[in-house]
């Protein structure tokens, strides 16, 4: 696998990977603020429960009567409104009314809250929902037109209710969502930003790594170790192909030394051509000086001798230059 193979590997692992936590980060962070506004609306849910069990004791004592222990549970928990979004209503357990509701026009007829997406009303969820429930709080997230807003853009609602069998009241309240939802996309952007700097950063980084290794080696580093692989079998004729002025990467103290061993095989090649050469003439001169015992033999053989010790001592020192 070629080097830049392995750093776009690299670079894609990496992306991959901060994408994926990013995504996992985005995710438990929305997780964890719908649990904040959930956690919200089970205190406020509990609040209403407390004023409720309150006034209904003051009903059991005998101290109030049913009607002003009602009317005064509600004025408790209607106080607690905060602007247009922000209110406590009370429904009937058992039919579609209204008991309580800042807009007085819900009052006295019949209103289920409309379908949400899977056919069911918003009540009839409600009351699946606390029928599921431990702890008689049951929660719905739907979507649902904002007070205020001059569009037709229904926005995501959590609305949580509670269970009052004594009274057969069902108290809610919820928040919208899209404040989470601006909240988060901004951390998304954010996360987004932060990572695609991260991943250029390490993408300069890890390219400029993979230049100065190049350098360093002169080419690929497959392409170096087959080179070197060939030369090691004895092809000394491996074609090394160097940048322009290339004279210290690895590539190039290998074509460096190509060059020297072929100027050494070369020559141990020539000598021992030579010395075979001269070992037949001396041969030769050997059989005729044997058979003449002439004086001019004797000097011819000697001739012979004294180019053989030459031709091996230069062969010697040739052999000598491998150092093993």
């Amino acid at each position: 696998m070629r080097l830049k193979t392995r750093v776009l590997i690299i670079v894609t692992a990496s992306l991959i990977g901060l994408l994926i936590m990013g995504i996992i980060g985005l995710y438990s962070m929305r997780v964890s603020m719908l649990d904040e506004r959930r956690a919200q609306i089970t205190q406020l849910l509990d609040f209403a429960d407390s004023q409720l069990r309150y006034f209904q004791s003051l009903e059991a004592s005998g101290r109030l009567s049913r009607e002003e222990a009602q009317t005064r549970a509600k004025e408790a928990i209607g106080a607690q409104k905060q602007g247009d979004n922000n209110y406590f209503f009370i429904r009937n357990l058992d039919n579609d009314y209204f008991v309580m509701h800042p807009l007085s026009r819900m009052l006295g007829k019949p209103n289920d809250g409309g379908r949400i997406d899977d056919g069911r009303s918003v009540v009839q969820a409600y009351r699946d929902a606390l029928a599921t429930s431990k702890d008689n709080k049951g929660f719905l997230e739907l979507k649902t037109f904002k007070p205020g807003t001059n569009d037709d853009k229904r926005y995501p609602k959590l609305n949580g209710v509670l269970k009052f069998e004594p009274w057969g009241w069902m108290p809610g309240i919820g928040f919208y969502l899209d404040d989470i939802d601006a909240r988060f996309w901004k951390q998304a952007t954010f996360l987004l930003i932060v990572g695609s700097v991260v991943v250029v950063f390490l993408s300069v980084l890890i390219f400029q790594m993979r230049t100065v290794i190049l350098k360093q080696l002169g080419g690929e580093p497959q392409d170096a170790a087959e080179s070197m692989r060939r030369i090691a079998n004895g092809d000394m004729n491996v074609d090394i192909v160097l940048a322009k002025d290339d004279n210290n990467s690895l590539m190039a103290s290998l074509k460096l030394m190509q060059m020297k061993l072929k100027n050494m095989t070369a020559s141990i090649q020539e000598n021992t051509t030579a010395l075979t050469e001269q070992v037949q003439v001396f041969d030769e001169v050997a059989k005729s000086y044997a058979e003449t015992k002439s004086e001019d033999e004797f000097t011819a053989l000697m001739r012979c001798v004294k180019k053989l010790g030459k031709t091996a001592d230069i062969l010697g020192k040739s052999i000598s230059r491998f150092k093993l």
